[in-house]
C-alpha cells in the first residue's frame, strides 16, 4: 500500500514538472514589421466623370457652301490627324462665283496689256494703266478668296487637324450647308478633367493643388493621378453637391468615363502601422510589439487612415517590431518567434 502511494505521488510529481516545462516553452509565431513615420492624408472621396478641358474642343466647319456627299465619323469615334472625317460637294452657286472670278482675272490681264500697248502709241494715258493694273490685282484677290474657300474644287475633305475624339456632329449625309456651318465638334483626349461631386463638408478641406487619385468605377485597377484645379463656391441644388475639378494628363480615360476620386487632404508625418496590426477590446485599440523575445501590449490612440496604414499614437509606443500577423493569440508577456505564419 506504501510502495503503490509513493509510486502514485512520484507520477503526479514528474507530469506536474512535464507540464511546467512546456509551459514555460510555449512561444507564438508571428510576423512583424518595424515602426515607421509615414506620410498620411485623409482620404475625401467623391464621383464624377471625365470631360474635355473647355479649350480642348474645336467646332470644324468650312468657308464654302455645298451638300454632305459622305458622312465618315459617328460622335464618340476616336480619330488620328489628317483622317478623313466628311466630304463636301461645292454648292453650284459658288462654282459659279469661282468661274467668273477666273474669267475676271483672264479679262482684266487682256485689258492690261492692251491699254500699255496704246500707250506705247501714245493713245492712252499712264492713268489708264494704273487704273488696268488696279483692277487686275482686284480680280486676282477675289479669285485668290475663292479659291482659299475651296470653290474651285468640285469635292472638299475635311479632315481632322489632330488626334481627339469626335464628340458630336452636327449635319448627316445629304444635308447642305452654309459657308460657316459648325459641321463636327472635335476634342483633344490629352487634355481632359474630372469633374467630382464633395459633400460640403469635406469640401472646405479642399484646396488647389491636393494631389488625387482617380480610378475607373467599373475597372478600379485602372488609376490615373491627378490634380485639383478648382474647388466650387456653391452647393448643386441638384446633387447637394460641390464640385471639384481635377486635372489629370495622359489618355488613360475617354470623355464619359464615371470615375472615383481621392483626394490627400492635409498630409502630416506620424508613427504607422498596417491596418492589421491594431486590434480593439473593451477598452479601445492596443497592438504587440517585440521586445527581448517577448509580446508587449500597448494601449494606443488611432488617427489618420490612409490605405491600408494607420496612424498610432501612445507614450509608451517603443521603437521596436510591431506585430502584424499572429497578434490575435497573443497575451501580454508572451514569448514569441518570429517567421511565416
Amino acid at each position: 500500500m506504501f510502495k503503490t502511494t509513493l509510486l502514485g505521488g512520484l507520477l503526479i510529481f514528474l507530469c506536474s514538472t512535464a507540464l511546467a516545462e512546456t509551459s514555460e516553452g510555449v512561444s507564438a509565431l508571428v510576423q512583424t514589421m518595424p515602426l515607421r513615420q509615414m506620410t498620411l492624408s485623409d482620404r475625401i472621396s467623391g464621383y464624377g466623370t471625365v470631360m474635355p478641358e473647355p479649350g480642348a474642343t474645336v467646332n470644324l466647319n468650312l468657308a464654302k457652301a455645298g451638300q454632305v456627299t459622305q458622312l465618315l465619323v459617328a460622335a464618340g469615334e476616336l480619330v488620328k490627324k489628317g483622317q478623313s472625317l466628311l466630304e463636301l460637294s461645292t454648292d453650284p452657286a459658288a462654282t459659279l462665283a469661282f468661274g467668273q472670278a477666273e474669267n475676271a482675272v483672264a479679262f482684266a490681264k487682256e485689258e492690261l496689256k492692251r491699254t500699255e500697248s496704246l500707250l506705247a502709241r501714245q493713245l492712252a494715258t499712264r492713268s489708264q494703266v494704273d487704273a488696268a493694273t488696279r483692277a487686275l490685282k482686284d480680280a486676282e484677290q477675289a479669285w485668290a478668296a475663292q479659291n482659299a474657300q475651296g470653290a474651285g474644287d468640285r469635292i472638299t475633305v475635311l479632315k481632322a487637324p489632330f488626334s481627339g475624339l469626335v464628340v458630336s456632329t452636327a449635319i448627316a449625309q445629304g444635308d447642305r450647308v452654309q459657308p460657316g456651318t459648325n459641321l463636327i465638334q472635335l476634342s483633344h483626349t490629352q487634355y481632359l478633367r474630372a469633374r467630382l461631386g464633395i459633400e460640403p463638408g469635406d469640401s472646405q478641406r479642399l484646396r488647389q493643388g491636393m494631389a488625387v487619385r482617380l480610378a475607373s468605377v467599373f475597372d478600379p485597377k485602372r488609376t490615373v493621378d491627378g490634380t485639383v484645379t478648382q474647388v466650387g463656391g456653391q452647393v448643386d441644388p441638384q446633387t447637394q453637391l460641390v464640385e471639384v475639378t481635377v486635372r489629370f494628363s495622359g489618355a488613360a480615360f475617354l470623355p464619359g468615363t464615371r470615375l472615383r476620386g481621392d483626394v490627400a487632404a492635409m498630409p502630416h508625418v506620424a508613427w504607422s502601422v498596417p491596418r492589421q496590426a491594431v486590434l480593439q477590446d473593451s477598452e479601445g485599440a492596443y497592438l504587440f510589439q517585440v521586445v527581448a523575445g517577448k509580446a508587449a501590449r500597448i494601449r494606443v490612440e488611432t488617427g489618420t487612415e490612409d490605405g491600408n496604414w494607420v496612424e498610432v499614437r501612445a507614450t509608451g509606443l517603443l521603437k521596436a517590431p510591431v506585430v502584424v500577423l499572429g497578434n490575435y493569440e497573443l497575451e501580454d508577456g508572451m514569448a514569441v518567434r518570429e517567421g511565416k505564419p
